[in-house]
Formats: structure tokens, sequence, C-alpha cells
């Protein structure tokens, strides 16, 4: 009896070690492994049977008819998560329509992950006409934060490890990673595929300011006479909101938010200036960036926008490369913004000055001149409807829901929902950010719906 239980034991441990997996299923549970569980997409050769596994695992996979608003959900999804979103499409033509949207995540650091099927690279290599045949992987890098692509199914965990850690750490972005067919039908042994995969451990590490950066920044400060913080998308994505309020509050500084960090401070709060917008760019003497770039959204921190006299600029930013990249800045604070914003925080001993009310009451009486103005613009009921009749019907539907995601884009409709409608939570509004892009609203709202589970208002 002892030796037939011993022959079936025998047996079972043969029929467990001989068992091989495949690269499909290796890309879902490497995927699965890192806590990623929903693929945006739109399947096709040779992709298909890896979303369909995908679903058989347990993962959701959201189909759509085009790849751009595909992407541009993973986008979106990853700046709501610090997780990156991942996109799936098929070769060439479908890889394409996808790279726009990495490109746009890049652009405005978003966490994204590409992923593409793609022909054999020695047919690809001598251009011999393979089936959508592309060399995606160098198509990509120009657009992309990181370009990988994995040949042997024993690499498929690094390939997905390296890829979650380039989306995530440092400055956020879009990354490729490029699975020619032949490596999903690759098999290996079940249990080295799963030795070889890999949890990703600190993917975006704590990074500290150095304690000589923070004192310049607060030294800056204490010399400013107008001094004015200005908010970013950066910020918001930093979910550091605590933090940057207790700081703004602290510090006493009037504030401007650019239109995706809206809501980090509820819009109607005291030291808001949006409303006084352009008064405060111009007469500021020392300005604050907190997850913001000297882009064109704000003129590059030059000419008429800001006023004849010359700013002292501190600048708080993950990116060292993103330090002077416009005009000179004053004082660099580089770090993650939650540990920035932390150690600005401690700096703000009793000798630091809250703005003295000759700057303080400029600002709230111009900002009080701009919103009785818009409130009588916003009171008139025209026939036909405008701009400012119709979303002031949104807004009002909207003050009543602060939970509601909102998507907006378009160029008046942009320029002015921005002015009209307030936000009240972070991570609400989703725009046409960095590149100023249309299109985006239809993959963005769907994005934010399925990663927040809360309905949204696309304008």
């Amino acid at each position: 009896m002892a030796e037939a239980d011993q022959l079936t034991t025998d047996t079972t441990s043969q029929q467990q070690a001989s068992q091989t997996t495949d690269g499909f299923h290796l890309v879902i549970d490497a995927l699965k492994l890192n806590d990623i569980d929903t693929i945006f997409g739109l399947v096709g050769i040779p992709i298909t049977d890896l979303a369909r596994l995908a679903q058989a695992q347990g993962m959701r996979f959201i189909g759509f008819r085009h790849e751009q608003h595909a992407g541009n959900a993973a986008a979106i999804s990853g700046y709501i998560t610090q997780k990156p979103g991942v996109c799936l499409t098929v070769s060439a033509p479908g890889f394409l329509n996808g790279l726009t949207a990495l490109a746009n995540a890049t652009t405005n650091c978003f966490p994204m992950i590409l992923i593409s099927g793609s022909s054999e690279r020695e047919i690809v290599d001598l251009q011999q006409g393979d089936y959508e045949e592309m060399d995606q992987l160098n198509a990509a890098k120009p657009y992309a934060k990181a370009a990988y692509r994995v040949l042997h199914a024993e690499d498929i965990g690094i390939g997905v490890a390296r890829a979650i850690r380039a989306a995530v750490s440092g400055r956020p972005g879009g990354v490729y990673l490029d699975l020619p067919a032949k490596l999903l039908a690759q098999t290996l042994d079940a249990v080295k595929a799963q030795q070889s995969l890999v949890r990703v451990v600190d993917a975006a590490p704590r990074q500290l300011p150095a304690p000589e950066s923070v004192k310049r920044a607060i030294d800056v400060l204490k010399s400013a006479k107008r001094p004015l913080i200005l908010l970013g998308k950066g910020a918001a994505y930093a979910q550091a909101d605590a933090e940057i309020r207790a700081f703004v509050e602290q510090s006493g500084i009037p504030y401007l938010p650019m239109s995706m960090a809206k809501g980090l401070l509820p819009d109607t709060h005291e030291q808001s200036a949006a409303a006084a917008r352009s008064f405060v760019l111009q007469e500021a003497d020392v300005v604050m960036l907190i997850g913001a770039r000297l882009n064109w959204l704000l003129a590059h921190g030059k000419g008429n926008t800001w006023g004849a006299e010359p700013k002292k600029f501190v600048q708080v930013d993950i990116s060292p490369t993103e330090i002077d990249s416009n005009v000179a800045i004053a004082a660099p604070v580089i770090g993650d913004i939650g540990s920035c914003m932390a150690a600005l925080r401690a700096g703000l001993d009793a000798s630091f000055a809250k703005p003295g009310v000759e700057w303080t009451g400029a600002i709230a009486e111009r900002k009080n001149k701009n919103l009785a103005r818009m409130a009588a613009t916003l009171d008139k009921n025209p026939s036909p409807m405008n701009f400012h009749s119709a979303l002031r019907a949104i807004r009002d539907v909207l003050k009543t829901r602060p939970d509601i995601n909102v998507v907006n884009e378009g160029a008046n409709t942009l320029d002015y929902a921005r002015s009209i409608i307030d936000m009240y939570e972070p991570r609400k509004r989703f725009d046409s950010g960095t590149w100023g892009i249309l299109g985006i609203g239809m993959g963005f709202a769907i994005g934010a719906a399925v990663t927040t589970g809360k309905p949204v208002v696309a304008i």
C-alpha cells in the first residue's frame, strides 16, 4: 500500500514538473502580480487571445473602437491612480493609433504602458514584407519615456517590471512594450516561468529635497512682498493634498491653480487668486511653482503676461532638468512633491511672515470685482443660449455633486468652463492638458468612469 501511495506521489510530481505555460499567460501573470487589473484596448491579430485570457483570469478588458481613445483612457487612469494604465493594441496601424495617446501621456507626465503585438524581428529587419510589418520599437522611442522589446518568454517578467518602473518613477510618462507574435506563443516550464516573474518593489521611491535647497527657497519667499503660489497638475498627481493645503494656509500666500490642479484646494478658498489671474501674474515679485512648468500655458515665464518687473522663481519639481528651462530659477527644490512640501512647511518658522494686507487686499479687490462682473453675465438668460448660460446650468448641477468627474475640452468651451465651473475636490477635472489637444474627451471620460466608479460629465 505504501509503495502504491509513493508511486502516485511520484507520478503527480512528474506531471507538475512537466507542466508548461506560454507567453500569453506570462504577460497576464506579470501584470496581475503588480496589481494591474484593467486593460484598455482593441483586439485583433496577434493579441486577441491575450485579451481573452486576461478576462478569463479575472482582469477587466475595456474594449474600444479606436486605439487612440483606449490609450487616452489608460493615460487618465494612470494619472488618477499613480499606477500605469495599460493600453493593448494590434501591430502597425493599431500601434500608430495608440502612439498618439502614448505621446500625449508622456508630454503630460501620465504613467501609461502601451503594449502592442508586432511582426517577427527577422522579417522586419530584412524588410521582407510581413503582415503589418513595422519597426514599432524605433517608431515609439522619440515619443515615449522608455521603450522595450521582449523576445524570449523568460524575459517577460523583467520586461513588464521595467515598463512599470519607467512609467511611474521620477517624472511619470508613457512607456512602450513591444511583444512580437512569436513571443506570445513561446512555451516555458511552468515552475521556471513563475520564478521569472518580478513584483516591482518601491517603483516610485520618495526623493527627499536637499536641506540647503529648502532653506534657500524659504529665504526667497521671506524676501517677497507680493508672493504667489502656482499649482500645476503635477501637484495634483502627487496626491500630497494635505501637505500642499497645509503649506498654502500656513504661509498665507495667495495661490493660482492651473486647470487640472483645480480642486486641490476648493476654488472657493479665500486664498485662491484664480479670479484675478492676470493681475497676480503681472504684479507678483516671487512666484513659487509646485508641480507646474513654465511652458506655453504660462507664457514661458516671460513677456507681457508677467509684467515689466523681473521676478524670482521658486520651483518644486521631481525633475532637475526642468529647472531653468525658460527663465532662471532662483530656488529649485528637487524631490517628490509630498516630501518637498513637508520639508518646506517645516521651514515656516516664527520668523516667516504672511503676506501683507496691501498685497492680499489688492488681490481681493480685483477678485471681487471680476467675480461680480462674471455673476452679472451668468445671471443673464439670453435666447438662444450662449456659452455662459449653458455653462451656468452645468455649474449649478455640479455644485451639488463635487465628487463627479469633469472632462473638459474644446476651445471656447474649455476657456469659459475653466473660469465658470468651480472644483471642490482634487483630481476631478481632466482636460486638454499640456499639448492643448482636442479629442481626449471620449477616452478620458471612459477612463475616469471605469477607474473611479463615479459619474463623468464631459463638456
